[in-house]
């Protein structure tokens, strides 16, 4: 029989902190969609979400408000471990990381959680700032954007984040930036999803570091149905009117039926032709018509795989260790 102490902590809520990073424009669309993959089913163990966020970070109004109304301190964090942590990555905007104004921030983060936490999950660029970080494995630039849905084949059935999942997983990804399979595999890495014949890149590896487990995402299972027309909307925006200085994106791949692309291929012609308004031609941008109809595929694994990965949690509550190595 559990001892009283691992009882209590067993029936206590799990408490995952999410420094959230990510632009203005999807600041508040990510908290809300780690929300969502993060609530427990009926009868499990309660989680509570306690949200913080890097320095370092431009931030206009409407961002800046959310954060003074419901956002935390680092120094907050750090006096007070969750159970579990996420960190988001935001937009690139340095060639190298350690150029980014934030970057002395995020490793302190990093290598706090290697010593705090005892699961970490880090979402796409907070993944290539780890390996960047513990293991000098450097992002390399791709030639065009990868975005879409893409069915990543799950290299390691006996994980237990893998439970449940099927052999094909359907993850979406957003990123002009790779790390490479190979350089993960050396360094010790475990490719949980990989990119299978896709050319996508993998989607979810793990490492443990000391006591605690660092889960690497460089897709986005968290995303939301609209989350990935909403990016390639902003990118059409920066496009039309960058008058000519931003190229056109491409649309994003296994995400939507022919009518849609169809329909995005039209406006993209017209933006092609040339001559008109840039303001005139965006009020035309046909998201509600193409929103409409954008169907969902990767919820389901998505909602197995952050189920998997709180299992991790719950079983730490009742399994109380002392200091971390």
């Amino acid at each position: 029989m559990p001892a009283p102490e691992s009882r209590a902590l067993a029936s206590r809520p799990i408490r995952v902190a999410l420094v959230n990073n990510m632009p203005d424009a999807a600041f508040v669309d990510t908290e809300e969609q780690f929300r969502r993959v993060t609530a427990p089913a009926a009868g499990e163990t309660p989680v509570e979400l306690e949200l913080y966020t890097l320095a370092g970070i431009s931030r206009g109004d409407g961002a800046a408000a959310a954060i003074r109304s419901r956002y935390r301190g680092l120094d907050q964090l750090w006096d007070q471990p969750p159970d579990a942590l996420i960190v988001t990555g935001t937009e690139p905007a340095q060639a190298q990381l350690h150029y980014e104004p934030y970057w002395p921030y995020l490793a302190r983060l990093l290598e706090w959680a290697a010593e705090s936490v005892a699961t970490t999950m880090l979402s796409c660029l907070a993944a290539h700032a780890y390996t960047l970080l513990f293991d000098g494995i450097e992002r390399v630039p791709r030639a065009v954007k990868c975005t879409g849905v893409f069915a990543g084949a799950l290299e390691e059935p006996d994980d237990p984040l893998a439970e449940a999942l099927p052999e094909l997983v359907p993850v979406p990804h957003s990123r002009v930036n790779d790390v490479p399979e190979a350089a993960l595999t050396d360094a010790g890495y475990r490719i949980v999803i990989g990119s299978g014949d896709t050319g996508a890149g993998w989607s979810v590896a793990t490492r443990g570091h000391g006591g605690s487990l660092f889960v690497l995402c460089q897709g986005h299972p968290e995303y939301s149905t609209e989350s990935l027309l909403r990016e390639y909307r902003r990118d059409v925006r920066r496009s039309l009117f960058g008058r000519g200085a931003v190229a056109y994106p491409t649309i994003p791949d296994g995400y939507l039926g022919p009518e849609q692309t169809a329909t995005l291929d039209a406006f993209a012609a017209q933006a092609a032709a040339g001559g008109a308004d840039p303001r005139e031609l965006w009020e035309r941008f046909p998201y509600g018509e193409v929103v409409a109809q954008v169907q969902n595929t990767w919820s389901g694994p998505a909602g197995l795989f952050y189920a998997n990965w709180l299992g991790r949690a719950r079983a730490e509550l009742s399994a109380p260790r002392g200091p971390r190595a």
